[in-house]
Order: C-alpha cells, then sequence, then structure tokens
C-alpha cells in the first residue's frame, strides 16, 4: 500500500463541522435491505432530480448484490448501469448513480467498502488534483467522470492507497479536500490546477511557520490558556 496523499486525520475532521452527513450515513447503513438504505439517502443526495425514488425501488428489491460487488469495478458499474438502462428507470448510463448503489451493497454498519468507495464530485476532483491526472494548464472538472475506465481506476488507487481501517474517514478526507479545492476561485469555471498549486503551497508554508515559531500548526495554545490568567 502506498501512503495516501494528503492528511487524512486533518481534512476528515473538518467534515462533521460543514456537514451532517455522517450521522445519516450511520442511520441508513443500519438497514439490512438495499432499498431501505437507498430511501434514506434519495432525497438527501439529491438523486431524486433526476431519478424518482418510486421508480427505482421495485427494481433494487430485486437487485442481487452478488451478482456485482463480487466483479471488477469497471466490470460491476457496466453492468449494474446497463440493468438500469433496460429497466428504464435511467434515461441514460449514469456512473455516478450505480457507483452509489455499488458502494451501499458493498458496506455495512461496520465496513466501508475499500472496492466500491462512494464516488461524487468532490471525492472524483480531489482525485483528480493528488494524483495529477490534471496538471498545469488545466482545470477540475465541473462534475465527476461518466468513464466507467475512470471509475474503475479511481477505486483502484483508493484501495491501494487507504490505510487499513480508515477507509470512512479517508473519503470523507477527499470529499472534504475536493470540495476545498473546487472553491478556489475564479467562481465562474472550474478551478485551474496551479491556482490550487499556490494556495496549497500557501497554506503548508504558513502552517510550517507557526509550526517552527510556536510548536503548533493551527492555533497558538499557550496564548489560549493564558488569556484571563
Amino acid at each position: 500500500m502506498s501512503d495516501p496523499p494528503l492528511n487524512i486525520a486533518y481534512w476528515a475532521s473538518l467534515y462533521p463541522v460543514y456537514t451532517d452527513y455522517a450521522d445519516e450515513y450511520e442511520q441508513a447503513m443500519n438497514a439490512t435491505r438495499l432499498v431501505d438504505r437507498a430511501e434514506r439517502f434519495w432525497d438527501w443526495k439529491g438523486l431524486n432530480r433526476s431519478i424518482p425514488f418510486e421508480t427505482i425501488a421495485p427494481v433494487l428489491k430485486q437487485l442481487d448484490r452478488d451478482d456485482y460487488i463480487t466483479l471488477e469495478p469497471q466490470e460491476a458499474i457496466e453492468t449494474l448501469s446497463d440493468h438500469l438502462l433496460e429497466e428504464e428507470v435511467v434515461e441514460s448510463s449514469s456512473v455516478v448513480t450505480s457507483a452509489f448503489l455499488l458502494h451501499l451493497m458493498a458496506s455495512g454498519p461496520d465496513q466501508y467498502s475499500v472496492t466500491f468507495p462512494i464516488y461524487d464530485r468532490r471525492v472524483w476532483n480531489a482525485y483528480i488534483y493528488l494524483w495529477r491526472i490534471r496538471g498545469k494548464g488545466q482545470q477540475l472538472y465541473r462534475q465527476a467522470s461518466q468513464s466507467s475506465a475512470q471509475y474503475a481506476e479511481f477505486c483502484h488507487r483508493f484501495e491501494q492507497t487507504c490505510p487499513d481501517g480508515v477507509a470512512r474517514e479517508y473519503e470523507r478526507a477527499l470529499f472534504m479536500f475536493g470540495g476545498f479545492v473546487m472553491k478556489i476561485p475564479p467562481k465562474d469555471a472550474p478551478t485551474p490546477i496551479e491556482r490550487i498549486d499556490e494556495v496549497i503551497n500557501h497554506q503548508e508554508e504558513a502552517l510550517n511557520r507557526m509550526q517552527n515559531t510556536r510548536n503548533n500548526s493551527l492555533i497558538d495554545r499557550s496564548r489560549i490558556l493564558n488569556v484571563g490568567q
């Protein structure tokens, strides 16, 4: 396993500050049936904008998880996407929707799948930047790739670099980092890779200076503890 390309503990620690997804996720994953898990997420994740849940629910009730999660990611995503098309619950292949269903199939209350991690535009753009899929002179994407091959490569990279026992935290760290870099100006277009480099380097330098002078990176705890004394 390679080292992860970002500070998992730091970025994952921001997750509960900006979203209540953690609680929603835990509650949904306690359900045993795929259809019940999906229903808990459908509106909250915005999947209802393209597929009404009542349309896909009968199909989810009939899906056999072993038909999919035993396959390699590319074959799994293509097989599931084709099935949803055949059942006429989607109008075109949707990698993000199918990837999310694969994650719900392969994970459980105490098991986060490293083979089928959650896949959305935030983690996708974190992956694009951290693994230098796009470099100088290029930009992040507006949305996650709909390529089954690129989805599979993301899954393999995630599994290869995820430290044991922290898959859920790793995904959340990628989610937070991806959201952060996507918000770097300009606001009306995908973020340029070089602009991300500049911001990240500036942050790293600021943290290093603070660490060297105060023995802390984010805040000067000695000053906080002495306030009022």
